[in-house]
């Protein structure tokens, strides 16, 4: 080490050295998610493709515009991509080309940039993009129904089914091929939701290359599971399909895989991450049972975010010279 020059990044400290970099973490994120924004093009039409360079471009550029305003040497560390692209996986297929661009916008420049740039950002900038959309245009983004896959044509503005979550709030059920479908992505919902079984390769990747720790998506998962089998049918517990329903439906494994483990919004212990993903658990059953949108993942998680500075300072480690050693306390006042 003593012939290695240590440069210190902008990121928030602690700094430990180490193999992986920013930018090798993110690689992987986007190589996990170019499946998904793949298939996403053949459910929905090849107009979601624009959707994602839109979010992708205007990224990019307000990272670069802020970095040169700032006088900050600019690093292409991917991160605008990834958050640029999970915007768009959060967005309806039928969004306007200008969802994007200001969801990208607010979410780089504002939850990002304004809070001192990657590591510092204390929501999750891909949803905090989105709550700005939903703020301005809730109808737009709330749909009873949503375009029915699949499209072998450019815009999807034509046919339209409920999703699976609004079939559950209905017939509090799905049948084995509606399961079936939701699973492969056959089903209608928000660009890069529906397809279950590629977010659950997605995330089988990042752990096998230790970029995500299994505890937080399965804590949220297992939380959903249960409170779904606990409260998912009026007339008693709910039956297997019904339970499977509520995970294989709407943002839960999405959100749980790349989202509620971003690594700057979450605690940085592992007790304060299992407390926080079982809040994110306990607040997507309220949103999905008691609210008006048959979903709620995305607020589960910011709300969570916002008590992640709590988590980390009531369960942060104690340290020498701390409260419950008086003694050392008073030798260092004086």
């Amino acid at each position: 080490m003593k012939n290695k020059a240590l440069t210190l990044s902008s990121m928030s400290s602690p700094h430990i050295v180490g193999e992986s970099t920013t930018r090798e973490i993110m690689k992987w994120v986007l190589i996990t998610l170019a499946p998904i924004v793949l298939i996403s093009g053949f459910f929905f039409g090849w107009r979601v493709y624009m959707l994602y360079l839109i979010a992708i471009v205007t990224a990019q550029m307000c990272e670069f515009i802020w970095f040169k305003w700032t006088d900050k040497p600019l690093t292409w560390d991917l991160s605008a991509i990834v958050t640029a692209v999970l915007l768009t996986m959060n967005l309806p297929p039928s969004a306007p080309w200008y969802f994007p661009m200001l969801g990208a916008a607010f979410a780089i420049i504002v939850v990002k940039e304004f809070f001192g740039g990657l590591g510092y950002n204390f929501l999750n900038p891909a949803l905090g993009g989105r709550a700005l959309l939903v703020g301005l245009f809730f109808s737009d983004m709330f749909k009873i129904s949503w375009p029915n896959p699949p499209f072998g044509r450019l815009s999807p503005d034509v046919v339209s089914q409920a999703t699976p979550l609004a079939i559950l709030k209905e017939q509090q059920t799905l049948t084995n091929h509606e399961l079936v479908q939701a699973f492969f992505g056959n089903i209608g919902g928000r660009i890069g939701e529906t397809c279950s079984v590629l977010i659950l390769l997605a995330a089988i990747i990042l752990l096998k290359k230790k970029i995500i720790q299994y505890h937080i998506p399965v804590i949220i998962v297992a939380t959903v599971a249960l409170g779904a089998w606990l409260f998912g049918e009026s007339a008693g517990l709910a039956s297997w399909q019904t339970v499977l329903g509520h995970l294989l439906s709407g943002g839960l494994l999405l959100g749980a895989v790349f989202m509620a483990t971003d690594y700057a919004s979450s605690p940085a212990n592992k007790l304060g991450e299992c407390l926080f993903a079982f809040g994110i658990g306990v607040l997507i059953l309220v949103f999905r049972f008691l609210g008006p949108t048959n979903e709620g993942v995305s607020y589960a998680i910011l709300t969570m975010n916002c008590a992640t500075p709590l988590i980390d300072r009531l369960l942060r480690r104690r340290v020498l010279g701390e409260p419950g050693n008086r003694i050392i306390n008073a030798k260092l006042k004086r």
